[in-house]
């Protein structure tokens, strides 16, 4: 997914990304604070979609719970299937279900017209490098 956008793992991620990934992701998934949902073929992963309860401000300070949608992908040969809005539509389902006051996510071109379909609306949000 990352790649599609122009990042590049060994380019742009920071080295030991991956350890971080797994320490930072495991206690959420066992606290039901956030889950993976994967798309198979057998046994190959051809899909994936993240969820999880944000943390930090405003929501531990206020507790107003927000939800965030990530990593959601799809390999190119199993696109055009409705993988991607069922992956999608997993991931606000578990969010819904924790009662955030909303779901964000960060759309690539490519999911775009997928979220738009879903209801999700352009907000104006904005940031700089």
């Amino acid at each position: 997914m990352f790649e599609e956008v122009g990042k590049h793992y060994e380019r742009d991620f920071q080295p030991g990304w991956r350890e971080r990934f797994v320490a930072f992701f495991t206690p959420r998934i066992a606290g039901e604070d956030a889950r993976y949902f994967v798309a198979l073929e057998g046994q190959r992963i051809v899909g994936s979609a993240g969820a999880m309860l944000t943390e930090g401000y405003p929501s531990t300070i206020h507790g107003l719970r927000s939800g965030y949608v990530f990593g959601v992908y799809v390999l190119p040969a199993y696109r055009a299937r409705g993988l991607a809005t069922r992956l999608t539509q997993a991931a606000v389902d578990f969010l819904r279900s924790r009662d955030p006051l909303t779901i964000r996510l960060h759309a690539s071109p490519f999911g775009r017209p997928i979220y738009e379909k879903m209801g999700f609306v352009s907000t104006n949000e904005m940031q700089t490098s």
